[in-house]
C-alpha cells in the first residue's frame, strides 16, 4: 500500500502531486505494526510497553472515550507532557472518528481559554488541573488501560480530506492559530520522510533493525508528533523524557537506552553541547541528530561534527516545515550539508516550491504546495495564507539554486523563534498595552548565541507616570502570554517608537538601539 512514485494530480479541487499508492485509514497504519507485537515501543522512567500492550489498550481507552460522552467528529483536547497515556489518547481518538486537538502545554491561562472556546471542545483530557469552558478528564485515569491485554479497537471510516488532528501556531494575528490537518496530510508526511530514507513500511518485516529514538520535543508541536508517527511505523523503540527539557535528562537516556536517533531544535543541541556533564555521558550510540524548527547555523554542525565523531559523515539532517504544511517540505543530508552549509535541503517527492515575486537575487517568499498543506485554520475566515491553487505562502523569504536546493533567507511576518518556540510580536505588544502605565510597545527578536533569538521588549510609559519595572511587566504578561513569549530584554523609556513611512514602527532601528544601550 506504499511506493516511492509521484505523479502529478488533483486532491481538494486543484492540481499537485501525489503517490500513486499510499495506505489510506489509520487502521492501516496500526496493522502495519503486529509484526512487532513483542517488541518494546513506548519508554517512559521505569516503564516499558510493547507494541501489543499499546495496540491491547487502544480498545480499552476508546470504550473510555466513548463513556465520557466522545463520538465520531467530537473535537478533544488532549494537553499534558509527553507519555503513553498521551500518545494512547491521540491514537484511541483516530480510531474513534473523533478528532484530537493538540494543546500546547506551556500555554497561560488566557491561551487555553482562548483555545477551548475557539474550537467547540467535547472534553479535554490533561495532565494538570484545567478551569476549562468544558468537561475535562484526567490523563492519568488510562494508565490501567495498558494493564492487561485487551482487544483491538478497529477504526471509523472518514473522508481523507477530513479534518484528522487540529495543532497549533502562533502567528501575526496574535493568540494561537488552529490549523487542522487533514488524514491525507497525516499519511502523506510520514510517506514523504519514509519514502526519502528508503524504510517505507512494506519493506520492513519482523527482523528489521530497531532504531531506538528520544522524543524529548513535545508530540503537541509537528515535529514531535511527526517523530512519534515515523517511529512508530518502522518499528522503533520511543524512550519518551519526563517533563519539560532537560539537557542532562537526554545524555543520561541516550547512555542509558542506547538511543541512536534524538531530533531537536537547535537550542536543544546547544544545551548538551554547553552542559557541564557533556563529556561524562557516552553518546556514542547517537547515528542520526535532525535538527529543524528553527535556523541552523554552519558553526553548530561543525561543533556538534567535532564534538560526537560519530555523527560526522552521516548522521546530521536539516528540515524545513512548519504547522501550516503539516510537517516536513525539504530535507539536507549530510551530504548536503558539507557541500552547501547553509541550505534546508530539497523538496520531498510530492512537494512543489516556488519563489513569490523574486528579487534581482532570486529571493522571495516561499510558497509550497503538498498533499500535506494544511485545510486551514479552525475559527477563521479564508485570509489567503493558502490560495485557491493550493500553494501555501510561508512567510519566509528564501531561493533556489540551481540544483533546487531551498536557503531561507528571513521571514515576512512578524514572528521570533526562540527556540524552536514560534512567538507573535503582535500577541506580546497587545498584552503589553493593557498595563495602564503604558502607551505603546513592541516587540522585536535579538539575535541569541543559545536560543537563536530571544525577545525583546521596547515600552514607552505614560507621561507623568512612573515607569513601570521589567518586573513588574513580566509579572502582567505571566497571566497572558506562554512562559516562553516573556520578554527576556527590556527598553523602558518616555520617548515615543521610531516609525517608517506609513508609521510602520521601525523595528531595524529598535534593535540598533539594543546594540547601543547596553540594556541587560
Amino acid at each position: 500500500m506504499w511506493d516511492t512514485e509521484a505523479f502529478d494530480g488533483v486532491y481538494a479541487g486543484h492540481p499537485g502531486r501525489l503517490y500513486r499508492r499510499s495506505a489510506a485509514t489509520f487502521d492501516e497504519l496500526i496493522a502495519g505494526t503486529r509484526c512487532w507485537t513483542d517488541r518494546e515501543f513506548l519508554i517512559h522512567g521505569a516503564r516499558r510497553l510493547t507494541y501489543g500492550q499499546f495496540r491491547g489498550a487502544l480498545g480499552r481507552v476508546r470504550d473510555h472515550l466513548a463513556d465520557l460522552g466522545v463520538v465520531p467528529r467530537d473535537r478533544v483536547m488532549v494537553f499534558g507532557y509527553n507519555s503513553p497515556e498521551w500518545v494512547a489518547a491521540v491514537f484511541a481518538l483516530w480510531l474513534h472518528g473523533a478528532v484530537p486537538v493538540l494543546g500546547n502545554r506551556w500555554w497561560s491561562s488566557t491561551e487555553i481559554a482562548h483555545a477551548t472556546g475557539l474550537l467547540g471542545l467535547r472534553l479535554v483530557l490533561t495532565d494538570t488541573p484545567l478551569d476549562a469552558a468544558c468537561p475535562t478528564s484526567p490523563l492519568a485515569g488510562l494508565a490501567g488501560a495498558f494493564e492487561s491485554p485487551g482487544t483491538e479497537a478497529r477504526g471509523a471510516d472518514s473522508d481523507l480530506d477530513d479534518v484528522a488532528v487540529v495543532l497549533f501556531t502562533s502567528g501575526s494575528s496574535g493568540m494561537p492559530k488552529a490549523v487542522e490537518l487533514s488524514r491525507r496530510s497525516v499519511i502523506a508526511n510520514q510517506q514523504n520522510i519514509l519514502a526519502r530514507n528508503g524504510r517505507l513500511p512494506h519493506l520492513l518485516d519482523a527482523g528489521s533493525p530497531q532504531a531506538v529514538s528520544l522524543a524529548s520535543t513535545p508530540m503537541f508541536h509537528i515535529g514531535g508528533l511527526s517523530s512519534l508517527l515515523t517511529h512508530f511505523l518502522t518499528g522503533g523503540r520511543i524512550v519518551l523524557s519526563e517533563g519539560r527539557f532537560d539537557a542532562g535528562q537526554v545524555m543520561s537516556l541516550i547512555e542509558r537506552e542506547r538511543v541512536q536517533v534524538w531530533g531537536a531544535v537547535p537550542t536543544m543541541a546547544v544545551r548538551v553541547l554547553e552542559h557541564p556533564e557533556f563529556g561524562s555521558h557516552d553518546l556514542s550510540s547517537l547515528r542520526s541528530w535532525p535538527l529543524g524548527g528553527a535556523p541552523v547555523r554552519p558553526e553548530l554542525l561543525e561543533r556538534i561534527r567535532t564534538a560526537l565523531p560519530n555523527l560526522r559523515e552521516r548522521g546530521l539532517s536539516n528540515t524545513w516545515g512548519m504547522t501550516e504544511a503539516g510537517g516536513f517540505l525539504t530535507v539536507a543530508d549530510s551530504r548536503d550539508l558539507r557541500a552547501r552549509p547553509a541550505t534546508v535541503g530539497r523538496p520531498y517527492p510530492v512537494v512543489e516550491l516556488r519563489i513569490d515575486r523574486p528579487d534581482a537575487d532570486g529571493v522571495g517568499e516561499v510558497l509550497a504546495r503538498s498533499p500535506t498543506v494544511m485545510l486551514g485554520y479552525a475559527g477563521r475566515v479564508d485570509d489567503g495564507t493558502v490560495d485557491a491553487e493550493g500553494w501555501l505562502h510561508t512567510g519566509d523569504l528564501g531561493h533556489l539554486d540551481g540544483d533546487g536546493y531551498l536557503y531561507i533567507d528571513g521571514r515576512s511576518k512578524d514572528i521570533v523563534i526562540r527556540g524552536g518556540e514560534n512567538i507573535a510580536c503582535l500577541h506580546v505588544e497587545a498584552a503589553l498595552a493593557t498595563h495602564p502605565a503604558v502607551v505603546e510597545a513592541a516587540a522585536l527578536g535579538l539575535a541569541h548565541p543559545d536560543l537563536g533569538e530571544e525577545l525583546a521588549a521596547v515600552v514607552v510609559y505614560r507621561g507623568g507616570a512612573r515607569p513601570p519595572t521589567a518586573d513588574e511587566l513580566r509579572r502582567h504578561l505571566a497571566e497572558a502570554v506562554s512562559s516562553f513569549a516573556v520578554p527576556t530584554r527590556w527598553l523602558i523609556r518616555a520617548e515615543p517608537l521610531p516609525t517608517l513611512a506609513g508609521e510602520k514602527v521601525d523595528k531595524v532601528a529598535l534593535a540598533a538601539a539594543f546594540e547601543t544601550s547596553g540594556s541587560p
